[in-house]
C-alpha cells in the first residue's frame, strides 16, 4: 500500500462591489406649433351695365280736320313717346374674400440645469532628502 498525500480544497466566499449605471428622468417642454387660418379681404373691381331710360321727341304735323255733311274716315297721324333704352357704364367695388394661412411661432422657455466641472483640494506631503555630513 502506497501512501499519497491528500490534497484539501477550501471555498472562500468574496463580495465584489460592481457600480451599477441609473438613469434620471427630466421633463423638458418643447414648442408646439398651432396653425392658425387669417382671412384676407381684397378689393375686386367689377364693371356691371346699368340700363338707363331715356325719352326722345319727335314732331310730327296733324293735318285739321273739316267737317263735312259727308262721312269720310281721315287717318290721323299722333305723336307717341317711346323711351329708348340706353346703357351707362358705372364701375362697382365688390370685395373678394381670400383665405390666407398664417403661422405663427410661439417661443417657449427652457430650463436647462448644466454640470459645472469642481476642483477639489488635496495636501500631498513629499519627503524632502537632507543632506548630512558623515563623521
Amino acid at each position: 500500500v502506497v501512501q499519497q498525500a491528500r490534497h484539501h480544497h477550501i471555498h472562500v466566499e468574496e463580495v465584489v462591489e460592481v457600480p451599477v449605471p441609473m438613469t434620471q428622468e427630466e421633463i423638458v417642454h418643447v414648442p408646439k406649433i398651432i396653425q392658425q387660418e387669417r382671412i384676407q379681404q381684397q378689393m375686386v373691381e367689377q364693371i356691371v351695365e346699368v340700363p338707363i331710360p331715356m325719352t326722345q321727341e319727335e314732331v310730327v304735323h296733324v293735318p285739321t280736320v273739316v267737317q263735312q255733311a259727308r262721312h269720310h274716315h281721315i287717318h290721323v297721324e299722333e305723336v307717341v313717346e317711346v323711351p329708348v333704352p340706353m346703357t351707362q357704364e358705372e364701375i362697382v367695388h365688390v370685395p373678394k374674400i381670400i383665405q390666407q394661412e398664417r403661422i405663427q411661432q410661439q417661443m417657449v422657455e427652457q430650463i436647462v440645469e448644466v454640470p459645472i466641472p469642481m476642483t477639489q483640494e488635496e495636501v500631498v506631503h513629499v519627503p524632502t532628502v537632507v543632506q548630512q555630513a558623515r563623521h
